[in-house]
């Protein structure tokens, strides 16, 4: 027996027909929904979720008043829906997002529709096939009012080609000079710096890698997105040193000697050897490196624009290079100032302690102890066992006894001044010895401010461009030959989209500089085993002192705020 309930499509709505004559017991809401299911348009959107209900109600009604009509009874229940996109164009023109919700009952999205609706949108670059072959898949097997977001056109962001670099092909002496060797045990002897780096005639030294150019961008839009090329740098060959004859993208020595590097360029300097320095030597300048077997005694001067290294002990004596310097013993100096206020000069807040002994480095500085000595370096300060009563500048570490929470040795009164790191196993003393720590920020790095320098430079240059540009376009309106005023002016806003770009990506790059000036990082006192009254750390005009005995700390300047929490 075949069943009294059908349903038939007009356009988009969907109607339910009772065949005249079905009594209302035959067409309850059950009997309708099963209908309704086994149907071929259960995907459609029904108008009501109590439709069928609804539907028996009405027939029931119709019924009770005309039973004998012979004209079936029919009603409209639901509607079909295609499958629905819609595009959304991220505000930088580099990504297009796509939305697909699945249809009633409707057609679901094909591959052409999706394209031809991003060429509505004039979306020509960046397409992902993969991404429109999913939104298909969504809609012809999800079920009805199911939505899916993908990403369907990407842009491409410009690529600035990178500067041009230098590569050292040899090792630097004056940091080899200050690497500990390993003992067999695997722990590292503080005393054995390993043996000094020389290297011979016509040996490579520095290879020049040139700029890289840079890779346009594009917008989903197809507009070209400019890119900087790498910024090209020359070779400057120091003293012992000269082009290569076969490469002119590498430097070679010219002479035996100790090869030391400074970013674009490298020198090879001679090296003098003395077994002491002192009355019978007289004061000692000389351009390139000294090394003293023996002592450095009272009274002396040693100068040099390489690299000192002492085998023995530095007594009252001052050291001046311009690069590292090392002394493999100790620095032995006393008080200039020891008269009757020393006493009260050395508890003061800001007593800076005139002292007989002087080293001063361009590089870095080690030595295995100092006590009442002066030592200025550039790259940072080691020593081996202890500093007491020094005054240490520097804008590196000042590692005293290892590094980290490896760090044993003392660092007990004087001053310091850094704006990097400070790793030792005691600080201060059980006295309550007064020790300074005069904290800075790290000094901003040159090559960045060159960077910001010449991102401002193209800024300036692209704003009065825009200025010129601007001018002819407003010239263009004047001009009579109508097939002249559309190519002029195609052509000068072609040009304006680009430079309006480039604004756009160099105020980034401005942005991004100026921002890691303000970002500070974090600077460490990392005290391994205990820490004793009389520390005092200054920043600015903020200031921190300890007035009890701790284990294991650390002194941290954050933010610019100076803070101490536990060594765990």
């Amino acid at each position: 027996m075949s069943s009294p309930v059908s349903f038939r499509v007009s356009e988009r709505d969907v109607y339910i027909i009772i065949d005249a004559g079905t009594r209302p017991s035959e067409v309850k809401a059950e009997q309708l929904q099963k209908a309704w299911q086994a149907s071929d348009y259960s995907a459609a959107k029904l108008l009501d979720p109590q439709m069928m209900a609804q539907t028996a109600t009405k027939y029931a009604q119709h019924f009770s008043k005309d039973s004998n009509s012979s004209i079936s009874f029919q009603v409209i229940i639901a509607e079909i829906f295609d499958a629905d996109l819609n595009l959304l164009v991220s505000d930088d023109d580099m990504k297009v997002t796509a939305s697909a919700i699945v249809g009633f009952g409707g057609k679901p999205l094909t591959q052409e529709a999706i394209i031809a609706k991003l060429k509505e949108k004039k979306v020509t670059s960046g397409i992902q096939r993969k991404a429109i072959d999913a939104l298909v898949e969504h809609t012809n097997e999800a079920p009805p009012g199911a939505e899916l977001s993908v990403t369907v056109a990407k842009g491409k962001y410009p690529i600035n080609g990178s500067n041009a670099k230098f590569k050292p092909l040899a090792d630097d002496a004056r940091k080899r000079v200050l690497r500990p060797q390993l003992r067999e045990d695997g722990t590292a002897d503080m005393r054995d710096l390993g043996a000094q780096v020389t290297v011979d005639p016509e040996q490579p030294l520095l290879q020049k890698i040139p700029p890289s150019k840079g890779r346009p961008g594009f917008t989903v839009f197809g507009q070209e997105l400019e890119a900087h090329d790498g910024e090209d740098r020359d070779f400057k060959p120091g003293e012992g040193t000269r082009v290569s004859e076969t490469d002119s993208n590498l430097i070679v020595a010219d002479r035996t000697g100790m090869p030391s590097f400074n970013d674009n360029s490298v020198q090879v300097d001679d090296v003098m050897q003395l077994n002491n320095v002192d009355v019978s030597t007289g004061h000692v300048k000389f351009k390139g490196s000294v090394i003293v077997s023996g002592n450095v005694s009272e009274g002396m001067k040693v100068t040099c624009s390489g690299d000192i290294t002492v085998g023995g002990y530095v007594d009252s004596a001052e050291l001046y290079a311009d690069g590292n310097i090392t002394v493999r013993k100790g620095c032995i100096g006393r008080l200039l100032n020891s008269g009757e206020t020393a006493e009260h000069d050395e508890d003061a807040d800001d007593w800076i302690p005139d002292v007989s002994t002087k080293l001063v480095a361009g590089g870095s500085i080690w030595c295995a102890y100092a006590q009442y000595s002066c030592l200025d370096s550039q790259n940072g300060v080691h020593t081996d066992k202890q500093l007491t009563h020094c005054h240490v500048i520097t804008k590196g570490q000042l590692a005293i006894g290892g590094e980290g929470r490896n760090a044993r040795g003392k660092l007990i009164g004087g001053t310091i001044e850094t704006c990097d790191h400070i790793y030792c196993g005691q600080l201060g003393a059980p006295a309550g010895t007064k020790t300074r720590i005069y904290w800075s920020l790290p000094p901003v790095d040159p090559q960045s401010l060159e960077h910001l320098k010449n991102m401002r430079g193209v800024l300036a240059k692209t704003l009065a461009r825009i200025k010129v540009v601007q001018q002819g376009l407003d010239r263009c309106k004047t001009l009579e030959d109508g097939a002249k005023k559309l190519e002029y002016e195609t052509k000068l806003k072609g040009e304006l989209r680009k430079l309006k770009a480039r604004i756009v990506t160099t105020r980034t790059s401005i942005d991004s500089v100026l921002e890691a000036f303000e970002n500070h990082p974090v600077l460490r006192t990392m005290v391994s085993k205990e820490v004793f009254p009389g520390i005092l750390f200054i920043f600015k005009e903020k200031s921190l002192r300890i007035k009890e005995h701790r284990n294991g700390t650390m002194f941290l300047l954050q933010d610019k705020q100076l803070r101490v929490d536990s060594l765990v």
